[in-house]
């Protein structure tokens, strides 16, 4: 129980400033936590060399009471990231996502203060446990049109920031008499007002490198600064 509800606060931490539309000014950009380049990551993920990443920023809703989300953090920031390889390359590898060339995302986000960085953490952890559905657009049955899902989940052990938090989860879903099966790699690190949180999905059954995703995760805090 307490991995599922760890795994819905890894989610919940970005999932609601994920509503909030992109902002486009460059002022605006330039103010918020930064995330890492197509090059930098495509020295990690070699798929991704001559991509692109589709980066938007949005304002950090901090949890709100009875399982509704709160209001803008004053002075925090996040940028979300999603690297796509070169889909003009002709490659026809470019649309497959797999272990060896997973899907990938950085999330980062900048507090005014370590404190704040903290209760927005601790906040969710809370939110998540008291409103399991509440985050990451549910876990109900509601809309699966008769999919059933198997879910198996490990921890990520790795050392990064002050906080820390790895899960690869496994889950093999059927509809139909149709099987499929993918896994997500999920890291999350604090360091000291800086969040970040980064994953990598295969659909293919096969696994995304565990080192690759720590990599990954060392790079986006380097970077949110």
């Amino acid at each position: 129980m307490h991995r599922r509800w760890l795994n819905r606060a890894l989610i919940a931490l970005v999932a609601p400033a994920l509503i909030v539309p992109a902002v486009s000014s460059s002022a605006t950009a330039a103010a918020t936590a930064q995330v890492p380049s197509i090059g930098a990551v495509a020295k990690i993920y070699p798929h991704l060399e001559g991509g692109t990443a589709n980066e938007s920023a949005a304002k950090v809703l901090g949890p709100g009471k009875k399982c509704k989300t709160g209001k803008p953090i004053k002075g925090a920031s996040q940028r979300t990231a999603s690297y796509s390889p070169d889909y003009t390359s002709g490659d026809p590898d470019a649309y497959l996502i797999t272990g060896a060339r997973p899907s990938v995302f950085a999330t980062a986000m900048k507090f005014p203060s370590t404190k704040a960085a903290i209760a927005y953490l601790h906040g969710y952890a809370s939110y998540s446990k008291d409103c399991p559905g509440g985050a990451g657009g549910g876990t109900g049955g509601g809309g699966t049109g008769g999919m059933k899902c198997k879910s198996s989940m490990k921890k990520i052990k790795f050392n990064l920031g002050n906080e820390r938090w790895g899960y690869q989860t496994k889950s093999t879903c059927t509809m139909a008499g149709v099987t499929s099966t993918s896994v997500f790699n999920s890291l999350f690190a604090r360091q000291g007002k800086f969040i970040v949180y980064t994953g990598a999905m295969s659909m293919d059954a096969t696994a995304p490198s565990i080192p690759a995703s720590i990599s990954m995760t060392k790079l986006a805090l380097k970077t949110v600064a």
